[in-house]
């Protein structure tokens, strides 16, 4: 045992070696499962963005949104958006980015993808503004940014879908 300690030993015995292993990079990527990835990655993002809003983080970004919304120059009384209104956007469009990102072939696709809905989400604040609504997409925006963000990072790790 001349300058070994007993962990290297140990690994010696299980036929490993101290050195990183290079095949294990050459090893596929393990075989992915889009349906069931994408509505947990999905409703992680939902789960986040409704504990958010529960603790008034998102409140406080509403309103950070309908200030500067207000600098437009509209006039007028704002009314508040019934809140199951941005929170269906969320969830049919969360669910459907991160099913999307993981059945479709290539990075550049998932990416366009992902910034495609978060654009669309974002035009909602001139719209709800100019229909004298309070801008409320904080919650859609983060869902989406977590279940993209996390879609794209599931998809990187596995293999391509056939």
């Amino acid at each position: 045992m001349t300058g070994d300690s007993g962990v290297g030993l140990s690994r010696r015995r299980e036929g490993r070696s101290l050195a990183p292993d290079r095949m294990s990079r050459l090893e596929p990527k393990p075989q992915p499962h889009p349906g069931v990835a994408g509505l947990a990655i999905a409703s992680m993002g939902l789960v986040l963005a409704l504990v958010l809003d529960r603790l008034g983080v998102l409140a406080t970004m509403d309103r950070g949104v309908a200030v500067w919304a207000r600098g437009f120059g509209l006039e007028g009384t704002t009314r508040v958006l019934e809140s199951w209104i941005p929170w269906t956007w969320a969830v049919a469009m969360t669910v459907g980015l991160c099913q999307a990102v993981l059945h479709v072939r290539g990075t550049w696709r998932r990416v366009m993808l992902t910034m495609t809905l978060l654009v669309l989400t974002l035009t909602w604040i001139p719209v709800l503004v100019l229909a004298a609504f309070e801008p409320e997409v904080s919650g859609s925006l983060l869902a989406l940014l977590w279940g993209g963000v996390g879609s794209l990072i599931y998809a990187a790790r596995h293999r391509e879908p056939d």
